[in-house]
């Protein structure tokens, strides 16, 4: 039996998961991650993109945006702006999204409004990959 951890993965309206785990794997600022039981003490980002975790070795998926995590050799927290696993993403609400965002990349945008508006895109066809390959 595989050695595990707790696991807290909290969205920031809802916890999503709390349990042993005994691997996550997260999109992290210089790309995936993977913690199992026993690492060393840090606290990293969270990226926008397909998070996994295994529980009784069965592996679960959820599209995550950005966030933080802080990591000890015996406890994970994962805090995100939104959690959602494939079977809850709505794919043709995050076709509109996407599309909504692009048409409004086509305008003259401020920095912060162009910004904004790329983080939606970003969100949109992220939500959108973790469906797709989960279907």
């Amino acid at each position: 039996m595989a050695k595990t951890f707790k696991i807290e993965i909290l969205a920031s309206d809802h916890p999503f998961y709390q349990g042993e785990c005994e691997m996550v794997i997260f999109p992290g600022i210089d790309g995936e991650m993977g913690v199992l039981a026993g690492h060393e003490p840090m606290v990293t980002c969270l990226m926008s993109g397909e998070m996994r975790f295994q529980v009784d070795g069965v592996w679960h998926f959820a599209a995550v945006t950005d966030g933080i995590v802080e990591i000890t050799p015996d406890h994970v927290e994962i805090l995100s702006d939104t959690i959602e696993r494939p079977e809850d993403i709505d794919q043709h609400r995050a076709k509109l999204a996407k599309q909504k965002a692009e048409e409004k990349l086509r305008q003259h945008l401020s920095k912060q409004e162009y910004y904004q508006t790329m983080a939606a895109v970003n969100r949109a066809v992220n939500r959108l990959k973790v469906k797709k390959r989960h279907i």
